[in-house]
């Protein structure tokens, strides 16, 4: 079993990226697996809503996004914390511009829309390993109401509000049924108070050592 920390991972990835591959590829790796473990378990189309953040945890949801648009799934896209992107969440959300079946909504929309449309999955990749300290007050009151509504709940990498390297759970951290982790375990994952946020783990291949 590969645990490997924030910092390490990092560190694996750009091994990666100099032995060939890119990161654009890495991010599409790691959005695929998730896609496909997602599609064996829920084969037939069904309505998805991908929470985002402006990062590269973002980023993999809208992989996913396309991918199950691809396979008749309608997917509803929200950006957490505003619609400035990193480069890589950025062009795969331009790659999600009119696509039938994938819809844009305004962070303020949420809780109605959370209140009018049942989901049968939310995926939420807002900060992945990338978050410590506290949680900003959009996310803080985003995840509860994610937390609230019906439907399989899946974390992308880590559920937001879990300290990746240790453990440390914010109050209004997202509770997941299922988590994708990509490469390697994390610390996290391996500790009492990471399972009890994460559900079930699927650590799955993305072409790193």
């Amino acid at each position: 079993m590969k645990v490997y920390t924030a910092a390490q991972m990092r560190a694996h990835e750009q091994l990666a990226v100099d032995a060939g591959t890119s990161f654009e590829q890495l991010m599409e790796n790691a959005g695929g697996a998730a896609a496909a473990d997602l599609l064996r378990r829920h084969p037939e189309p069904a309505r998805a809503l991908v929470v985002c953040g402006k990062g590269n945890n973002g980023g993999d949801g809208l992989v996913m996004a396309r991918l199950l648009q691809a396979e008749g799934w309608r997917c509803d896209v929200v950006f957490v914390l505003g619609s400035e992107l990193s480069p890589l969440a950025e062009t795969n959300r331009r790659r999600l511009l009119n696509l039938a079946g994938i819809s844009f909504i305004g962070a303020q929309a949420l809780p109605g829309q959370l209140a009018q449309q049942r989901y049968d999955v939310i995926i939420e990749g807002i900060f992945g390993t990338g978050f410590a300290g506290r949680l900003p007050a959009a996310v803080a009151d985003c995840c509860p109401l994610l937390n609230a509504s019906d439907g399989l709940k899946v974390a992308l990498d880590m559920p937001t509000g879990l300290n990746g390297d240790t453990g440390d759970v914010d109050a209004d951290v997202f509770r997941a049924e299922l988590t994708y982790t990509f490469g390697a375990y994390k610390p996290a994952h391996l500790m009492d108070a990471g399972r009890a946020v994460c559900g079930e783990i699927v650590c799955l291949a993305i072409g790193i050592q």
